[in-house]
């Protein structure tokens, strides 16, 4: 038996390839680095300001609209909840702690998911309802992107590796 875990179909079980590492540790450094500009925003947006809107200029028309808002809270600090969640869970699969690698895909791949839905929705309506556009609503779409695929390509190898 050719225990050589570089090879699609010669892991042993519980013994992740080492590409699926360096993709678990893409989408963490990615979901970090999301984090970090989604902490800026929202502490901008918790002063009541838009951040600095560079390339586009409808950052203040977009988050001051009506949609701007869930629950009187700026979409900004949901935004932040998500992005540590996809942290935490790359984290967790990273780390398999306590064996949890499993779920922590799963809510990583569904967190990403409805982040993206969500972003979908967003950008629907700044295109067609408010009439602007908001440069940290587009980064976040599009990173919201790489990571669901990213999450879609980890539940892939997972449910590969179960079927062994």
């Amino acid at each position: 038996m050719d225990v050589w875990p570089g090879r699609i179909g010669s892991c042993a079980p519980g013994i992740s390839p080492p590409w699926r590492l360096v993709l678990s540790v893409a989408v963490l450094a990615l979901a970090v680095a999301v984090t970090a500009f989604l902490a800026y925003l929202a502490w901008e947006n918790s002063q009541g300001k838009t951040g600095v809107c560079t390339v586009v200029h409808g950052c203040s028309t977009v988050q001051e609209s009506k949609y701007g808002k869930i629950l009187g809270i700026p979409i900004s600090m949901p935004g932040l909840g998500l992005y540590l969640v996809l942290v935490a869970a790359a984290a967790v699969v990273i780390s398999n702690y306590r064996g949890w690698r499993p779920y922590a895909t799963l809510v990583g791949f569904y967190g990403a998911f409805f982040g993206f839905a969500f972003s979908v929705y967003l950008t629907y309506l700044e295109a067609f309802v408010i009439d602007a556009w908001c440069i940290y609503c587009i980064v976040s779409a599009l990173l919201l992107t790489a990571l669901v695929i990213g999450w879609g390509a980890n539940l892939a190898l997972e449910v590969r590796e179960r079927k062994r």
